[in-house]
């Protein structure tokens, strides 16, 4: 239907900022609305950018939080979407320009998104991002903080 098609658009940020609630049905509701209208969409490619545009949002929280929704999207489509595939490279490219935020919550979201895409790319695609890559991961990979482990787990 073409009126749902256009009224994608307009609920994503919505459905965005509810990935960040702080109560987990609605954290939870907001994924599955995320996969449903994913599904809906059909054109993946369309959809993800749609989401990409929340990258270049004001607040940190909506970046988090798009950041994540593209984490989900890569999980659940990588591998059984060759569309997903073939875009996964150029969504890891955009959202490693995130690894110069200050906020905290969007370097979480960056490098489970990291996490995630590293786990799906195959070894063609991942070795000509390898140097902007990992020159990321070492800029919070110092000291005892949060994200030394999951990056460790990224590296190996």
């Amino acid at each position: 239907n073409t009126s749902q098609m256009d009224t994608i658009p307009n609920i994503v940020g919505e459905v965005l900022l509810s990935l960040k609630d702080a109560n987990g049905k609605t954290r939870e509701s907001a994924y599955q609305l995320l996969l449903s209208m994913a599904q809906v969409q059909k054109d993946i490619t369309k959809y993800c950018q749609i989401i990409v545009g929340a990258l270049a949002a004001r607040t940190p929280h909506m970046r988090s939080a798009a950041v994540m929704a593209l984490s989900r999207l890569v999980f659940e489509y990588a591998r059984v979407d060759f569309t997903m595939q073939n875009i996964l490279p150029n969504l890891l490219q955009t959202v490693i320009l995130l690894f110069d935020e200050n906020a905290r919550e969007v370097i979480k979201s960056v490098i489970g998104f990291v996490r995630v895409s590293v786990a799906a790319l195959n070894k063609d695609q991942l070795e000509p991002l390898l140097p902007d890559l990992v020159g990321g991961l070492m800029k919070y990979n110092r000291g005892k903080g949060r994200f030394r482990s999951k990056i460790k787990i990224i590296l190996k």
